[in-house]
């Protein structure tokens, strides 16, 4: 794998989250589809003074009913400590990226469905929420198949970016909440967009970079869909996803030619296996 992510694009592996001491072998690749919504909501969480909402003016975002199963691969369930070293690990390279080029948008991505782009989404803006007072937001920019509001446990009647950009629902009342995790979020939405262009996207995001430290931005894969060539054009960063064993070296390179256009500042391997009994992970 580390070969076909060469022509000057840094490399970090992840290992995978297992989800509870009791996971059974081939539970992996199962856990990384996204949950089903959920049957009912839970109730919603409460606002907490002084605290996600802070500075945000107007974009403390509302109560979301949130219901987060323990079974869900994000950093708060992760057995392995290792792999909460390994998302600060890709945080700090991010840091320094925007250290040596500032960005205030980030897009995720994969070459192919079903590589850990949303779980590494959450995952790396939960690490980013570690660091004091970083305000996070992430945004499902899928719009046929977005997958965050399943992995995040809530039914799919949330207006969302869908919405901003069709015009029904403005942008700060789309912004999410949840006392359970330090993060705010916009889900997929319930509007139809069959045609997006990149000036329905620019000032939205652009919006939420003045108001948030950081936007990760959850797209469809890069080699499915034109909606992530506009996506990236709308974002400051783009960040690629791939997974061990499942993305093969053409697809991935068809996936870095494409987005050459865009800011490309690293690839993800995601799901490394375990070697000589640890986890190894760094930079090609």
């Amino acid at each position: 794998m580390p070969e076909t992510l060469g022509k000057g694009i840094p490399e970090i592996e992840i290992p995978p989250v297992e989800s509870s001491a009791e996971a059974v072998a081939g539970e992996e690749v199962a856990a990384m589809e996204p949950p089903a919504p959920p049957v009912a909501a839970a109730t919603a969480a409460m606002v907490v003074p002084g605290g996600l909402n802070a500075g945000l003016n107007g974009f403390g975002g509302s109560p979301a009913p949130l219901i987060l199963d323990k079974r869900v691969r994000v950093i708060p369930h992760a057995v392995d400590s290792s792999v909460v070293e390994h998302y600060r690990k890709l945080r700090t390279k991010l840091l320094q990226k925007r250290d040596e080029k500032p960005f205030r948008s980030l897009l995720v991505t994969s070459a192919n469905p079903k590589e850990g782009k949303t779980i590494t989404s959450l995952n790396l803006a939960l690490s980013f929420a570690m660091l004091p007072n970083f305000k996070v937001v992430v945004v499902d920019g899928d719009f046929r198949r977005g997958s965050l509001g399943n992995w995040l446990g809530m039914d799919r009647s949330h207006p969302g970016l869908s919405d901003v950009v069709e015009g029904t629902a403005r942008l700060e009342d789309v912004v999410l909440k949840s006392d359970q995790i330090p993060i705010h979020f916009i889900l997929r939405g319930t509007a139809r967009v069959l045609d997006a262009h990149r000036s329905q996207f620019d000032a939205h995001f652009r919006k939420l970079g003045e108001h948030f430290d950081l936007v990760i931005v959850d797209s469809p894969p890069a080699n499915l869909l034109a909606d992530v060539q506009i996506l990236a054009g709308s974002c400051d960063a783009v960040l690629l996803v791939a997974r061990s064993f499942v993305t093969n070296r053409s697809a991935l390179e068809k996936a870095v030619q494409d987005l050459q256009p865009f800011n490309v500042i690293g690839t993800v391997l995601n799901a490394s296996v375990e070697t000589r009994k640890k986890y190894y992970y760094g930079y090609y």
